[in-house]
């Protein structure tokens, strides 16, 4: 199979990632114009590695492969990178924090008590990873793409919007962790399962 080239993998990455979406979850998940996203998309279909549902996409098993492929290519040397698997280590007792974190949010109760002590803690967490991915954004630059997500979720939540802490939904700071969470993983070559939690 031919490698796919970076923009494309950008946004086959981000339905990776995201396992199902349409074209504007798409752009905002990957940074890339809404256009590009379109012309990725039919080409990608065209070639066997995304399935049209309606609006929404998934990748084949041969898109799924494209994906990891191009880590394997793209970041051959960053896996063996002292730095690179340090930094990893500290994310991951960051990641545990996180998840304990969001459960609590879930089950905190009343948005004026415990959400609100939860959630500055939550928040703290956030912006603690955004200055790490601030850290790594030399050596893997899409990263700051992230750390963007990160900061506008964080201001949406600010301003009321708490389906931003975790829903489904929409580009909420539970699911971008997730996702950047899978990424790291396939970045570093490491399955999902040998990973506590």
């Amino acid at each position: 199979m031919e490698q796919i080239e970076e923009r494309s993998f950008l946004i086959l990455n981000a339905l990776y990632l995201r396992k199902i979406a349409d074209r504007d979850v798409l752009a905002e998940c990957s940074g890339c114009a809404a256009d590009d996203v379109d012309n990725i998309l039919d080409a990608s279909a065209g070639t066997g590695l995304v399935l049209g549902l309606g609006s929404q996409y998934v990748l084949t098993d041969e898109g799924r492969q494209a994906v990891l492929d191009y880590y394997a290519a793209a970041y051959e040397d960053v896996r063996t990178d002292p730095q690179i698997q340090d930094w990893y280590v500290r994310f991951e007792t960051v990641n545990d924090r996180f998840l304990q974190l969001v459960s609590a949010w879930q089950t905190s109760g009343d948005r004026h008590d415990g959400q609100d002590r939860v959630y500055d803690r939550l928040a703290r967490t956030v912006e603690r990873q955004v200055a790490a991915l601030e850290q790594v954004a030399d050596r893997l630059p899409r990263y700051r793409h992230y750390a963007d997500r990160f900061r506008k979720s964080l201001d949406r939540v600010d301003s009321g919007r708490v389906e931003y802490v975790t829903s489904p939904t929409v580009d909420s700071l539970h699911n971008i962790w997730f996702e950047f969470h899978e990424d790291i993983l396939a970045l570093l070559g490491r399955p999902r399962e040998t990973v506590g939690g």
